[in-house]
Order: C-alpha cells, then structure tokens, then sequence
C-alpha cells in the first residue's frame, strides 16, 4: 500500500532534500512546487529511480481557496496522505512585501489551512505526522514580515500537537543557516554564518526522524553543527 507524504516547496533547495530522505526511506512524494516544473519533473524522476511513486502539484500557496482544496483532491487521487512537511517559504525584505501580506500567506496561513485540511481528510484509526520548517537564525533587520510570519508558524506547531493529539504528531525542524539566500553571494552567507552552516541533509534527516519517532510531538528541533548528517 502506498505510503504519500506531500512536501511543500519540495522542486529545490532544501525541499527537494527532504523529498529525496522520505523517498530512500520508503515514503512516496507529492512535489508540491508554484513555477518550478522543470525541476519538479526532475525530481519526480529521481524518486520513481528510488523505487516510490511521485505526483506533481502546481498551486499558489498565496491563494487560499486552492490551498485549502489540495489535499483533499490529492486524497481523491491518491488515497490517503500520512505525512505533511511544510517546507515552502518566502524570505524578502520589507520592500519587496511592505504590509507584509505574502510573507502571512505562504509562511503562516498556507501551513495552517494544509493542516487543518490534513487533519480533517486522515482515515478514521489511521496515524499521521506534520513537521514544520522553521527558522533558528537571528532575525535579520527589514525582514520583520518573514519574522512575524515564522514566529506565528510555531506558536502553531505547539497549538496543533496538543489539539491534533494523538491520531497527529505536529512537529518543528529549525535549522541554522544552511543555504544563501536569493539576493545573497556565497562569500557573504558563508561570512554570516560563521560556525553555524549546517547541510541540507542535516536539516531532511531531523525531518524524517520526527516522522519515525512514535513519541515525538509538539517538539521544536534546533539543527546546528552538532546534528548527525545521515
């Protein structure tokens, strides 16, 4: 029976990291991407060579009438849908979202909707996970809508673990720096970050082992150098 696991802004970066983690780890994947199709389809290719199955969803985590019919559709498709990452995420300046709104609407109020439609489509006596991506690094100045926008996600992450218990397990994964940011050269992230880079794969393995883990919920896991790779 198939095991689908839908990670959000699963085409790059640290996304397509965790897909290809669940993927080695038996888990079927729904890419879920808003432009990338090109590198959608890639990755859909490099699962299915892993032997799971994978299935592209194209929405806009801006519109909240797609965002709350997705899973749903995808159970009609699919069938059932145990484990939700919430990995898609805007990160601007000020400038770029001055009111802040688009920050709210993917970071904040897509994870909450997604959630919320996950629990309500899981099968009577079946168990589920939700594990959040967040952030540990120190908030940068004029980026205050991404702040506001993951400081609500968390808040979240603790409220949906005691109200979705025990048939969900909602948890956060807050990585340290691990990748440049799109405005941002590599000789500046690396400077930034100092002693605190951490590898994507880093951040996918505490990902799926708060999938694993029966007992975890309601856990924010920092990862920093310290985290095991594999």
């Amino acid at each position: 029976m198939a095991k689908w696991a839908l990670v959000t802004g699963a085409s790059k970066r640290i996304g397509r990291v965790i897909a290809l983690e669940l993927a080695a780890h038996g888990w079927d994947i729904v890419i879920h991407y808003r432009s990338s199709e090109t590198e959608a389809k890639k990755l859909a290719e490099e699962i299915q060579k892993l032997g799971q199955q994978a299935c592209l969803a194209e929405i806009d985590l801006t519109n909240a009438k797609m965002t709350e019919k997705l899973i749903p559709s995808l159970v009609q498709e699919l069938g059932p849908i145990n484990v939700l990452v919430n990995n898609a995420a805007l990160f601007e300046p000020d400038v770029a979202d001055p009111d802040g709104s688009r920050h709210w609407a993917v970071n904040a109020e897509a994870p909450r909707l997604l959630s919320k439609a996950f629990a309500a489509s899981l099968p009577k006596g079946d168990r589920g996970a939700i594990v959040n991506l967040l952030d540990a690094t120190p908030m940068p100045e004029k980026f205050s809508g991404y702040a506001r926008s993951k400081k609500f996600l968390a808040d979240i992450t603790i409220n949906m673990a005691k109200s979705f218990a025990p048939r969900i397990r909602v948890n956060g994964v807050a990585p340290m720096y691990v990748l440049p940011g799109p405005r941002q050269s590599e000789e500046a992230f690396r400077k930034m970050a100092g002693t605190n880079l951490v590898s994507p794969q880093q951040v996918a393995h505490a990902v799926r082992r708060l999938i694993e883990t029966p007992s975890a919920t309601g856990e924010i896991v920092i990862v920093d150098k310290t985290a095991p790779r594999g």
